[in-house]
């Protein structure tokens, strides 16, 4: 595989020394695989102490030495070098209570989490794959290394490193892996929110999220307990093939690899089992848009989503209910949402297209939509406060104060949307003027 010449130069260094020095982990497995590693980690017998020596002080970041991990900036690039451990029992189904270095590489990988995380490489050995990490990389096969419950009930967090690995891969869990995940998810209750919520959001990102998040559903209810409503519900409705959950995790894997979107997709519907009502036109999701925004905004508030981006899934959930398909709806629109009316777009298409099996049902809404929203920028209407020909100085001349002057412009700009009066300085003032008597 090939190596850059940085950290080549950190081998070389490390077994002229006399250590025992390989690349590990993931930088291994995406070689493997024929794709460019995004970094490099360095596994040694040499301890923490032996790689500050011989590399030099300015040049290491001991940031986990306890652990026996150094950071390296050599020879033009940067790795993590790391010395050969075991680990004891972990008191907290996240973290080992000890680790103790060893000289024995087989040792170090015996403790990693999946076969093809548990590959080495030196370029004059070849590749060391003790667990035939390489094979199942070959069958797109995701299997724990050792024994799998054990590996899971070490680290609950694997369960959903391993769901992102098949959601960015493909790849499937092999039985017995695929029992334990399951028969461990509970422990996820002890993990931070911080790392829930990261894992949840690179599961999203994947080609494959769709095919996770219909396998998988009663794994992420463990700390998203609003999905388990939504498992199996049927919607009882001509223009729905699918159970909710179905829906959403089509949903999904329908929109663009875009976060905001994607997680809005995952809660879009979330409220409907709250809304359902039938009648004899079948089932009926009235408000659902509002309830499921709700519901979104305490998930990310409990995962610590950062506010800004939490805002923006919420809003984006509350208005996929509506679509707008007239001139007027669409200006409005894109003066509440600015630049994530585009987002909304494709919110709209991804629930299009995850409705029903095969050619969704013709409907040109979402495609109006979209069109209007050009058109609107093409021909620089106006549709938000800041493009108004009047401004709150102008107002105040006139006589205006206070929250007056607010309200003034929110109705010039209704009134501009609408297409009741030009967006022209002697026509907005004869207008408020008029309205105003």
């Amino acid at each position: 595989m090939y190596i850059p010449e940085f950290a080549s130069e950190m081998l070389k260094k490390l077994n002229s020394a006399g250590f025992s020095a390989y690349l590990a982990g993931g930088c291994v497995r995406d070689g493997v695989m024929g794709n460019c590693p995004h970094d490099y980690d360095i596994t040694t017998s040499a301890s923490p102490e032996e790689i500050i020596a011989l590399f030099g002080v300015h040049c290491c970041k001991a940031y986990g030495r306890a652990f026996g991990t150094v950071g390296v900036s050599y020879a033009g690039g940067f790795a993590e070098i790391t010395t050969f451990r075991t680990e004891g029992s972990y008191h907290d189904r996240r973290h080992p209570s000890d680790v103790q270095f060893t000289s024995d590489i087989l040792e170090d990988l015996s403790r990693r989490d999946f076969t093809w995380n548990a590959m080495a490489y030196h370029p004059e050995e070849g590749l060391l794959d003790p667990f035939g990490g390489r094979e199942d990389l070959q069958t797109r096969t995701l299997r724990a290394v050792g024994v799998p419950q054990t590996r899971f009930q070490e680290d609950a967090l694997r369960v959903l490193r391993a769901m992102r690995f098949m959601s960015r891969f493909g790849f499937v869990a092999e039985p017995m892996t695929d029992a334990a995940m399951r028969a461990e998810a509970g422990g996820l209750a002890f993990i931070s929110a911080e790392r829930l919520f990261s894992e949840l959001c690179g599961i999203l990102m994947g080609k494959y999220a769709a095919s996770v998040l219909l396998t998988y559903p009663h794994i992420l209810s463990v700390f998203i307990p609003e999905i388990r409503p939504c498992i199996g519900f049927s919607q009882h409705s001509r223009h729905h093939d699918f159970t909710v959950w179905e829906h959403i995790s089509r949903a999904v894997g329908a929109a663009p690899a875009l976060l905001p979107v994607r997680l809005a997709m995952l809660m879009h519907d979330i409220g409907k089992p709250v809304c359902y009502t039938n009648d004899a036109r079948g089932g009926h999701f009235k408000r659902h848009a509002d309830v499921s925004a709700d519901l979104a905004d305490r998930i990310l508030l409990r995962l610590r989503c950062d506010n800004a981006l939490r805002k923006q899934v919420v809003r984006l959930i509350r208005y996929h209910r509506d679509i707008p398909t007239t001139l007027p709806k669409v200006r409005r629109l894109l003066g509440e949402l600015g630049g994530d009316y585009d987002l909304l777009m494709e919110v709209l298409r991804a629930d299009h297209l995850s409705k029903k099996r095969g050619e969704p049902e013709h409907d040109t809404r979402p495609e109006t939509a979209r069109q209007l929203g050009e058109y609107c920028r093409k021909e620089g209407l106006c549709c938000e406060l800041s493009q108004l020909a009047l401004k709150g100085d102008d107002l105040a001349a006139m006589g205006f104060s206070g929250k007056e002057i607010g309200q003034g412009l929110r109705l010039l700009l209704e009134a501009v949307t609408a297409g009741f009066c030009q967006n022209d300085a002697d026509a907005l003032t004869n207008y408020l003027r008029k309205i105003m008597k």
